[in-house]
């Protein structure tokens, strides 16, 4: 499964923030700065590391969301929906509501507790996101929103 994206969008700190209040709770960072270094992570290392593959930027992204800690509580989750939405604004998702019973949520779960615990790498989780990814036919309002938000 190769992404065929002709320019990838990145998340903003904003757009991260406003996730992790839809789902999680109105919490600010404890941490913006960390929030920030983890945000930039995959543009750093897609523009300075050449690293081109869309899987292994979202790794990046949900490795730095988890382990800079910039929140009190809900960190991996917020990691998760990051991913997932950076996924989804490039034309890919992990899943297709956020939390949802039934849908695969406790293997992206594991994944990630397996990051946190070291594991997995980064590396491992982009290709365990490669593999899980389904690629979307039409992207919703939502998502265009937030692809419309997004940096290059």
């Amino acid at each position: 499964m190769a992404p065929n994206v002709r320019t990838l969008r990145f998340l903003t700190t904003d757009q991260v923030r406003r996730l992790h209040k839809t789902f999680i709770g109105n919490a600010q960072p404890t941490q913006p700065a960390l929030l920030e270094s983890a945000i930039q992570s995959p543009v750093n290392i897609k523009y300075y590391g050449n690293q081109q593959n869309l899987f292994q930027l979202a790794a990046s992204l949900s490795e730095k969301i988890m382990k800079n800690h910039a929140y009190q509580d809900g960190n991996k989750r917020t990691a998760l929906l990051a991913a997932d939405m950076f996924l989804k604004i490039n034309g890919w998702r992990l899943q297709e509501a956020p939390f949802q019973p039934g849908d695969g949520s406790e293997k992206l779960e594991n994944a990630l507790v397996a990051v946190c615990t070291n594991a997995w790498t980064a590396e491992t989780l982009g290709k365990f996101y490669e593999h899980n990814a389904e690629e979307i036919e039409v992207l919703t309002p939502d998502i265009v929103s937030y692809r419309d938000e997004a940096t290059e």
